[in-house]
This record gives C-alpha cells, sequence and structure tokens, in this order.
C-alpha cells in the first residue's frame, strides 16, 4: 500500500490518498492538477513516491 500527502510535497493541503501504486499515482495527480493547477507526469510521481 501507499500514501501519498498534499503537505509532505510542499502544499498547504490536508489532501491523502492510499491504495496501490498506480490508483495512488492517477489520484494524487489529478488533485494536483485540479487544485494546485501543477501536473505531474506519471513517472515524476512513481519518483516522489518510490524515494520517501
Amino acid at each position: 500500500m501507499v500514501k501519498a500527502v498534499c503537505k509532505d510535497y510542499g502544499f498547504d493541503c490536508d489532501f491523502v490518498c492510499e491504495g496501490d501504486l498506480d490508483s495512488v499515482i492517477d489520484d494524487f495527480g489529478k488533485h494536483c492538477t485540479k487544485e494546485h493547477g501543477i501536473e505531474y507526469q506519471p513517472e515524476t510521481l512513481t519518483k516522489f513516491l518510490m524515494n520517501k
């Protein structure tokens, strides 16, 4: 199980998502684009989550 927390990446935001790697990358990527106006490539999000 993987967990992504917006605050861990410098955002003043309470968004958290958990699940398998693919679903977290998809959900977190959509959230960042919609709420923060930043579009991350899936490869970048994978590196973020794997290096945490």
